[in-house]
């Protein structure tokens, strides 16, 4: 009969989803919350992921749960940081302030550009400039790219380190701004050399790879504190002069404060 108690050959497996449904994706964020977190912390700490860390953790199990609460988080604290410091900048004048509700469309346009056409360039990338085999020297690495859904996975919780510093970009001193900047680009983008070490290898063009991924880190962190933080949304030569006399008075203040505590340890 039909019926041969047999199981079903391995062809007739439930799994051929199309990319294009729900159901394909949804074993993406399927992941456990103390994954996430790790990923979070190897992201911002240098030498914290293992050599390997690509291939055996991310490539074996990519999520989009994390990243896709990462890039939302960041593109509303950026969105409401940025107007905090617009406020800031102008609560002392006769500036009529109102809340820019296009910076929210403004960060999550970047950031959607960053964390999924970056990927997918540079996963085009490893694809296309992948060393010819050298027989003598064959390893486990050898002809090793990441996919493409890695890659989104990787970038995505590379931005987890500008959330706390889209908060601190409030703070209108240049200096700190710019610390900030450096700061932040310098340890996710140097996580991001560590991690796809295993792929630059492979390339033909690693160093100008490692190059553009550092440098694109840089100029999109440089750019979020430059357009939301820096200076005033409205570039209206009417806005700049209050600008200007907004960054004066917290460096007057800043000077008091110094004042008073040196006065203070001078007459002890």
């Amino acid at each position: 009969g039909k019926d041969t108690g047999l199981p079903e050959p391995a062809t007739a497996t439930p799994s051929k989803t199309s990319f294009l449904t729900l159901e394909y994706y949804q074993k993406f964020f399927d992941v456990d919350t103390l994954i996430v977190l790790e990923r979070i912390a190897n992201s911002m700490i240098p030498k914290r992921a293992p050599g390997n860390y690509l291939r055996s953790s991310i490539g074996q199990n990519p999520d989009l749960y994390g990243p896709f609460w990462i890039t939302t988080t960041l593109i509303f604290c950026i969105a409401i940081s940025g107007n905090i410091a617009n406020y800031l900048q102008h609560h002392n004048d006769n500036y009529q302030w109102r809340y820019n509700f296009h910076l929210v469309s403004y960060a999550a346009t970047c950031i959607f550009i960053y964390v999924n056409f970056l990927p997918a360039a540079l996963w085009a990338t490893f694809k296309y400039s992948l060393k010819p085999l050298d027989e003598g020297h064959e390893t486990e690495n050898a002809d090793y790219t990441p996919s493409l859904l890695s890659l989104m996975c990787i970038y995505g919780y590379s931005l987890a380190i500008y959330i706390p510093v889209s908060i601190l970009w409030v703070i209108q001193l240049s200096i700190l701004q710019w610390l900030l900047v450096i700061t932040a680009a310098l340890l996710s983008g140097s996580v991001l050399i560590a991690v796809l070490t295993p792929a630059l290898r492979n390339s033909k063009y690693s160093l100008f790879l490692i190059i553009g991924i550092l440098a694109a880190h840089f100029l999109l962190a440089a750019g979020f504190m430059l357009y939301f933080f820096h200076v005033p949304s409205s570039g209206s030569a009417a806005s700049i002069h209050p600008t200007m006399e907004a960054l004066k008075k917290p460096v007057e203040e800043v000077l008091a404060v110094t004042k008073a505590v040196v006065g203070n340890i001078t007459n002890k």
